[in-house]
């Protein structure tokens, strides 16, 4: 199939898809930009890169990094958004030259969220697994915070 995408758009296809099945979930996350790397290095500069993406999301840095370095790569870069690409890959997509979509694909509101060591664990989760705190709930806290002290939110 990618062959196929090469020949239909002129260009290197790349594929990267995260699953989303109930109990295989996986997530765009830090640990792809190695194999990014390496598999970039492998097929070296080129002019035109099509990468298709399929995901619920994941860690929205590691989709910024990966747009940055596709783009150190090509002169010329496409997302290909087959079906879901939601938050983290929407994000992905808007970092491209250029978005095509199939007729049932989603791209989804960005929601960053950001963890910490000191987080609630996630249970039946590795101990160091800890849970996302979303942006709006922390300035939704602050909020909280600045009413509590009679002060106008900023």
């Amino acid at each position: 199939m990618l062959r196929k995408i090469e020949e239909i758009r002129t260009s290197k296809a790349i594929l990267y898809a995260t699953g989303d099945r109930p109990g295989l979930e996986t997530r765009i996350g830090q640990d792809a930009i190695d194999l990014f790397v390496d598999h970039l290095d492998s097929i070296g500069p080129v002019e035109k890169i099509s990468h298709v993406l399929y995901t619920t999301g994941g860690s929205i840095s590691a989709a910024w990094n990966l747009v940055i370095l596709l783009h150190m790569f090509c002169e010329d870069l496409e997302v290909i958004a087959p079906g879901k690409c939601m938050s983290a890959g929407t994000l992905f997509s808007l970092g491209a030259d250029r978005i095509v979509m199939t007729k049932q694909a989603t791209l989804g509101p960005i929601a960053p969220s950001i963890q910490h060591p000191l987080g609630r664990q996630i249970p039946g989760a590795a101990p160091d697994a800890r849970a996302s705190v979303s942006v709006e709930a922390v300035n939704g806290y602050l909020d909280g915070i600045q009413k509590m002290r009679g002060r106008p939110a900023t």
